[in-house]
């Protein structure tokens, strides 16, 4: 029995371990319909996308200077291949999820915006 309980423990702390997320987590739950529910074009303002989404992770301007704002949050989970022994070494990766919200403003005044969504992969290990 005790050999049981151990191995859950183990199990469950694998798993825990295994997942991670970063980014502004403000766009985590966010689907597009509900974004142009929140952002509405030449209507919301950047002092309302802040008090919504908080600061943005990166700012830029376009060439015609159009201010950019850019959210991102990404999800990914350790491929199982990782806690193989031995294997774990030679080959790791992770896949997931990552949602980016860009907004560009025109003066004060959100111009466009746009929400997507990709699969993202990544892999790593030692390499002859």
């Amino acid at each position: 029995m005790k050999n049981v309980t151990v191995a859950g423990c183990l199990t469950a702390i694998l798993a825990l371990s295994a997942c991670a997320s970063s980014g502004n987590e403000s766009i985590k739950n966010e689907t597009g319909t509900t974004i142009d529910q929140k952002i509405q074009d030449g209507v919301t303002t950047k002092d309302q996308v802040r008090a919504q989404f908080g600061d943005p992770m990166d700012t830029s301007f376009t060439d015609s200077g159009h201010e950019v704002w850019k959210y991102a949050f990404t999800k990914s989970k350790e491929d199982g291949t990782n806690f193989i022994p031995y294997y774990g070494i030679f080959s790791s990766g992770s896949h997931g999820s990552e949602k980016q919200l860009s907004i560009i403003f025109n003066g004060n005044t959100v111009w466009h915006h746009s929400l997507s969504n990709s699969a993202v992969t990544s892999h790593g290990g030692i390499s002859g």
